[in-house]
């Protein structure tokens, strides 16, 4: 049953309202992976749960099956304002095109897609492993790091200021932002986030009006749309989806990618033995056992699901944590196995699959081979108890590696 006070929808039957740990917003030493998402595969399969997101409640679906279909179905759920972020301040913009539907949505990503093509991210492929290799450098010959903190943060968010042609002093500051708007439950923090968010990026805009150049902003403005070039609050949009979907998630999946590789030393083994292509096949594996995010949708049309109703204005969560250990999808869901070559939805499904999905690849790719070369066999500090901590996306917050 739930634990918090809510209103919920006239159809919602009280019975059926449960607490789901999984958004918690909160640490543990558990890992929810062997824990809570386990736990909630013995329950319904569907479930109305009073803490989805911050201060809101809505369906969890916890079969892989069920999710991919709902991920696929643009009839009946919608994504429009479904992340809050531009409500926080009053406002009305669409991050660009994770908050578009059909058919408007389908004219913006056409124009993307060339811009984050596998061929286009992999022409960063030199940059992308220069940033990490001056990042571990960092701590290399210190025999130790905390390896949230000294890598998996400041890695991807060096590679979002390169591709703004942004000066790489301004990290402290977007990983700080990041942190109080995906993190942090306090309303005053999440709105100052995203006003400084935003100000960063329309100053940014600006600017390139007047001295453009290669970097992504500069790109938007040459795209067009219904024959017209983008407005300077679609490139916002499209900035903004850039600076949420290009850091967190990334730092996240290197955590939990580390993790394992730190205290499956077998594991670890394995990937260092394997030649580029093995290890492309294994981090799917990876991608597949540590999905992190979940995703959001809203209902627009009645429908019922497994006995189920919802209801247009109902919120939903597509869970990929779930989906990727569903014991009715994959076989040993908990096992890893570097030869399964998974099908998951960790980086999206369907038309909103992850438009950056080549590049957070790349990027995970390369931080754990310059990793290998750089540095010997680690492991966890011997006795710490690593912190995960539960929300939309699941996190380690710190990590200290050691090695000889």
């Amino acid at each position: 049953m739930a634990t918090t006070t809510i209103k919920l929808p006239a159809h919602v039957d009280p019975a059926i309202v449960r607490h789901c740990s999984l958004f918690d917003r909160r640490p543990t030493y558990d890992n929810p992976y062997e824990t809570v998402i386990p736990a909630i595969h013995e329950g319904p399969a569907v479930f109305f749960a009073d803490n989805i997101s911050v201060n809101q409640p809505g369906w969890v679906v916890r079969r892989g099956a069920d999710i991919r279909r709902l991920y696929a179905d643009t009839e009946y759920f919608h994504k429009r304002g479904n992340t809050g972020f531009a409500a926080l301040i009053g406002e009305d913009w669409d991050m660009i095109p994770t908050e578009l539907d059909p058919p408007v949505h389908h004219g913006f990503r056409s124009q993307l897609a060339p811009i984050y093509s596998p061929t286009r991210m992999m022409s960063l492929q030199a940059s992308i492993s220069n940033r990490a290799n001056e990042i571990i450098e960092r701590f290399r010959a210190r025999g130790e790091c905390e390896f949230v903190r000294d890598f998996a943060v400041s890695f991807p968010v060096s590679i979002f200021l390169d591709l703004l042609n942004l000066p790489q002093d301004r990290i402290d500051e977007l990983v700080r932002w990041v942190n109080d708007l995906i993190h942090r439950d306090q309303h005053d923090l999440r709105v100052a986030a995203v006003l400084a968010i935003k100000q960063l990026l329309v100053e940014t805009i600006a600017d390139r009006r007047r001295n453009p150049g290669e970097d992504l902003i500069s790109q938007a403005m040459t795209l067009e749309v219904d024959g017209r070039k983008w407005t300077d609050r679609e490139i916002f949009g499209h900035a903004f989806n850039l600076y949420i979907g290009g850091l967190d998630t990334v730092t996240s999946n290197l955590g939990l990618h580390f993790h394992h590789l730190a205290t499956h030393p077998d594991d670890q083994e394995t990937m260092r033995r394997n030649d580029h292509n093995s290890n492309v096949v294994a981090i799917e594996e990876l991608l597949r056992a540590f999905a992190a995010v979940s995703n959001y949708r809203i209902c627009a049309k009645r429908y019922e699901l497994d006995g189920q109703v919802m209801m247009p204005g109902d919120y939903l969560v597509l869970c990929s944590p779930l989906a990727a250990r569903d014991p009715e999808f994959y076989e040993s869901p908990h096992e890893i196995r570097f030869d399964r070559r998974p099908s998951h939805v960790t980086l999206g499904n369907g038309i909103h699959r992850c438009l950056g999905q080549h590049l957070a690849r790349r990027e995970l790719q390369t931080a754990i081979e310059e990793f290998f070369k750089a540095i010997p066999a680690f492991t966890v500090e011997p006795g710490y108890k690593v912190p995960f901590f539960l929300s939309g996306v699941i996190h380690i917050k710190e990590l200290p590696l050691r090695w000889s």
